[in-house]
């Protein structure tokens, strides 16, 4: 079995970290910064395992291609993938190679699903969007979908600390998020909602707390309802502290998310580039994952509304703590479709083709639990 994974940053040493203890035996470690891959690939050497460090350059088609030639498997943390996720798997077409990738933005992920018919023909699977959110959510989704005979509803929520590993690519996905319209699904048909709108105040479990989230740019309402039939999809985040989210999204609607050039002082500087230094400054300052000395946790929920025997039931699915990153879930993936156990051929987002209880047995194994919680309604 040999991996190739695309990308050295965050993502991608968590996911080589599980990959090494899945006990893949050849790993491939690509980025534009071969030292770094070298690094890592020094770093979490064992034995009985090949891991290697080569250079690609994701602008380049004929780069990735050579790159990705040969493998069981390629798996892309290379962000941001509003400029990269169609890039990478129309590599893994052409070398014919079966993919998974982390993909979080909207419009990339209709990008690459409208690549389907052209992975079916060179018969492999690409799996996008297999993190945590999208990715272990989309799962939750459709483990609690079959267990209504109807389903109405489903609610994505997201809460992710204000500093965090992630680094650059993460927060241009998170300004992304925050910016312009974003995707819902209502009643039926797809609309486009402003991002930051509709704030709900939610009680998670401590140390998450009460936390404002928002309607924001992700791609669960996009394609849940390729594959569930439901009427609404609804995807809102937040983060924490509240002060912070609170002060992003004023950022945001201050114009610093802006693609768009300005002048200062005759230098022309683009505000969302300015942005994102001015956060990864911080993050240097403060420390990753605390403010103020405050420790920060990660917070999912996915919300299951719909009717069991003729009477309204919900479930509830909480993902709680830093160890939920999209990492591990990308390896997860990763392994699966090299051991064959995954078949359907195609592009498809996780709920498309993962068994969710397969798909959970994986995260037992390595210490991840999600909790369940069900409410049915009763008459009196």
């Amino acid at each position: 079995m040999k991996v190739v994974l695309l990308g050295a940053g965050g993502m991608g040493e968590i996911a080589l970290k599980d990959l090494v203890s899945g006990g893949v035996k050849q790993i491939v470690i690509a980025d534009y910064d071969k030292g770094k891959a070298e690094s890592l690939a020094k770093a979490h050497k064992a034995e009985g395992i090949e891991i290697s460090a080569e250079f690609v350059d994701a602008n380049d088609h004929a780069s990735l291609t050579k790159v990705v030639q040969g493998a069981s498997v390629v798996a892309s943390a290379i962000g941001p993938f509003s400029k990269y996720g169609v890039k990478v798997l129309k590599a893994a077409l052409e070398a014919r190679v079966d993919f998974v990738d982390i993909c979080d933005d909207p419009q990339p992920t209709i990008d690459e699903l409208n690549l389907h018919d052209e992975a079916k023909q060179v018969d492999i699977t690409a799996i996008i969007g297999m993190g945590n959110n999208p990715g272990v959510g989309n799962l939750c989704a459709k483990y609690g979908a079959g267990k209504l005979d109807e389903v109405e509803e489903i609610e994505f929520i997201w809460v992710h600390p204000a500093i965090s590993r992630v680094g650059g690519a993460g927060t241009l996905h998170a300004i992304g998020a925050f910016s312009g319209d974003v995707p819902s699904y209502q009643q039926g048909r797809w609309v486009d909602v402003p991002a930051g709108s509709d704030k709900e105040v939610i009680d998670f479990p401590e140390p998450a707390g009460r936390v404002e989230v928002f309607h924001s740019g992700h791609p669960e309402p996009l394609t849940i309802p390729r594959y569930i039939s439901v009427k609404n999809v609804s995807c809102k985040g937040g983060i924490v502290p509240v002060w912070a989210g609170q002060e992003f999204v004023r950022m945001i609607s201050y114009g610093l998310g802006s693609a768009e050039p300005i002048k200062v002082k005759g230098v022309s500087v683009v505000p969302r580039e300015f942005t994102v230094s001015l956060l990864e400054s911080l993050l240097h300052r403060m420390g990753k994952d605390m403010i103020g000395g405050q420790q920060l946790t990660k917070v999912s929920r996915v919300i299951v509304k719909g009717k069991k025997n003729g009477k309204a039931t919900s479930y509830t699915y909480d993902r709680i703590g830093n160890d939920w990153e999209a990492g591990t879930a990308l390896s997860i993936g990763a392994q699966m479709l090299a051991s064959g156990g995954i078949t359907k051929k195609g592009v498809f987002a996780p709920e498309g083709c993962v068994e969710p209880q397969v798909f959970f047995e994986e995260l037992k194994k390595r210490g991840l639990r999600i909790s369940e919680k069900m409410i049915i309604e009763h008459y009196l």
